[in-house]
């Protein structure tokens, strides 16, 4: 490194001498885009550990022909911080609250009046309410008529009880019986319900990470798009996928994978990179049994 160039401009600089682009740098490296581009910039701040980001930094410097061991001093250097310690930037402890008393104390008198108003408002409006609403509406009886002199009251007609062909006194045939209201279907009271949605199937894998180091992960579910994410010390990630997962760890012994509830033996070393591991591992042609679904395969010890 020469002159008073940084390193992410002396980074830059033997990028674009070899003809290269970030995407090409980060792709013939295995250095993440987002960690390259960072470090080219020389912003330290939302970077993982500085252990682990001299790692990626060594493995870009042998991409541009340059000295590893330089810019690992030069990085140590620039930061100003013992191996192992965290980059991300702690800010300064925020002075205590001033207690604006003055505010206070002319919020407390504005709830003062205001409260008794609203209640004489409240109280009027709902007593011009009452007297808006027009009186109730008494139901007049039904008045009976009384029957006339001479005339005898009508009794009311009694339903024929006898049986079909009885005949009545003087000749009358009795009247035939009502035929009775067929009842209705239980089945036609009215239109069946749609059954309910079935459940969505969950995923056949469900693989959970839980760090006890700081660590950066990548996992790519399914083939799909890769999803990256750094923990700090107790955070947990979960992921779930049908066919498996690819895995990259920065941090191998700073993470403890289970799969489907089951523990996967350790990766590696604290501080050992692992890259592109699959989980539940491929099984080989030779391999006379099948893994049952659902079951987790054993990892093979590294």
């Amino acid at each position: 490194m020469g002159g008073q160039m940084s390193i992410g401009q002396t980074l830059r600089e033997r990028r674009e001498e070899r003809g290269l682009t970030p995407e090409q740098a980060a792709f013939q490296s295995r250095v993440p885009l987002r960690l390259l581009q960072a470090l080219e910039a020389d912003d330290y701040r939302l970077l993982p550990d500085a252990g682990y980001l001299i790692r990626f930094l060594q493995d870009y410097a042998r991409l541009l022909k340059l000295d590893p061991d330089a810019l690992q001093a030069e990085f140590r250097k620039a930061i100003r911080r013992p191996p192992g310690t965290s980059l991300v930037a702690v800010p300064p402890p925020a002075p205590p609250p001033m207690i604006p008393w003055k505010q206070v104390l002319w919020t407390a008198a504005a709830i003062l009046v205001i409260t008794p108003l609203v209640f004489i408002v409240l109280s009027l409006a709902s007593k011009r309410a009452a007297e808006r609403r027009p009186p109730p509406v008494a139901e007049r009886p039904v008045e009976e008529q009384a029957p006339a002199e001479g005339q005898t009251p009508a009794s009311p007609e009694r339903p024929v009880t006898g049986s079909p062909g009885a005949e009545q006194p003087g000749g009358a045939a009795s009247p035939a019986e009502a035929p009775a209201p067929t009842p209705k279907s239980p089945n036609a009271a009215g239109p069946a319900l749609p059954a309910p949605a079935a459940e969505r199937t969950p995923r056949r894998f469900q693989l959970t990470a839980r760090a006890v180091e700081p660590t950066w992960m990548a996992v790519r579910a399914d083939g799909g798009q890769e999803r990256q994410v750094l923990l700090q010390k107790g955070q947990t990630a979960r992921f779930a996928a049908d066919t498996g997962f690819v895995v990259t760890v920065g941090n191998a012994g700073g993470i403890d994978l289970s799969l489907n509830g089951q523990h996967v033996p350790s990766l590696g070393a604290s501080g050992q990179v692992v890259r592109d591991l699959a989980i539940p591992p491929v099984p080989r042609p030779e391999a006379s049994g099948a893994t049952p679904p659902g079951a987790v395969p054993a990892l093979p010890g590294r």
